[in-house]
């Protein structure tokens, strides 16, 4: 009987791999639907808004691994740069785009962010006037509600 080594008995885990492909897909969808989410113009776009907003807010918190996870203190130091941003999109457009580079900072701190820091710097990039920089905020809100509602925690 030969020996071979403890990775070749192991069965790969690809339970882990779906929520990750799952997760970038619905961040790819949402990447697709910048505008109507942004805008919101039709019921059709808050009804796609909240279903997006839910599957992913939900995606976040579907790992069991803590290290594989979205946390809520992930989440809320993020927001609370957003909650600061003025509602008047002029004065406020240099720190909406300045949060750009503190995304790529925490991407590259915890990897887990990076579908959101993908879709929130597309967002930001979208965002041109004071209805889409409302949409933006909402559009972050709905995500840390539901990330809390499916038991995202630290």
């Amino acid at each position: 009987m030969s020996y071979r080594g403890p990775r070749q008995n192991r069965r790969p885990n690809t339970r882990r791999d779906v929520p990750r492909n799952e997760i970038f897909s619905v961040a790819d969808e949402l990447i697709r639907n910048t505008q109507k989410i942004l805008n919101k113009r039709t019921k059709e776009d808050v009804d796609m808004f909240i279903n997006l907003s839910e599957k992913f807010g939900r995606l976040c918190t579907q790992h069991k691994e803590r290290n594989n996870k979205i946390t809520t203190t992930q989440l809320r130091g993020i927001f609370q740069e957003v909650k600061r941003l003025s509602d008047n999109f002029e004065t406020c457009k240099i720190r909406l785009n300045l949060l750009r580079p503190k995304l790529a900072y925490q991407r590259g701190r915890f990897g887990v962010l990076e579908p959101l820091t993908k879709v929130l710097t597309h967002m930001i990039k979208n965002v041109e006037d004071d209805t889409t920089l409302k949409g933006f905020k909402e559009f972050f809100e709905a995500i840390i509600a539901y990330h809390k509602a499916y038991g995202g925690r630290d």
